[in-house]
């Protein structure tokens, strides 16, 4: 047994800790930027959801090995079921919330896998439009800063 092999996580592994990463960032950012003692007593409960999330795209692509095609549409099912039903969020109710919705979660779902198998630079033009929620967050941030 190679001793380097054993404290190397796998391409699996490596996406279920990135993704959880991005999900606490990028929640904090969207959601719970100015409430930062609310976002650490939900964070609890919260972490569950990222987890069922994460755990769902990673069986997927890691274990079923669909194609980022089918990820895409299951990713959407679940964006609209999540925003909507469970989180009523009104954003994706609207082409251009949709939009900036997929944005995000094209960013938590695709942007790991494309970091552990290293083809970030094959989909270039998809982490391109996957991270422009940052520049909205920004533009909105500035905005309600010097409001």
């Amino acid at each position: 047994m190679n001793i380097k092999n054993f404290f190397q996580p796998s391409k699996g592994k490596l996406y279920i800790i990135i993704s959880f990463i991005f999900w606490l960032i990028v929640e904090y950012i969207t959601v719970w930027h100015s409430k930062f003692n609310e976002w650490l007593h939900n964070l609890p409960l919260t972490s569950i959801q990222y987890w069922v999330l994460i755990f769902i795209f990673y069986y997927f692509l890691f274990r079923k090995k669909w194609s980022e095609k089918r990820i895409f549409i299951m990713m959407l099912v679940i964006m609209y079921f999540f925003e909507i039903v469970l989180w009523q969020n009104s954003l994706a109710l609207n082409i251009f919330g949709s939009l900036l919705l997929i944005s995000i979660w094209g960013f938590l779902t695709f942007i790991p896998f494309w970091i552990v198998n290293k083809s970030i630079r094959e989909h270039k033009w998809q982490a391109i439009y996957y991270s422009l929620w940052m520049l909205v967050a920004l533009i909105m941030g500035l905005l309600l800063y010097f409001k």
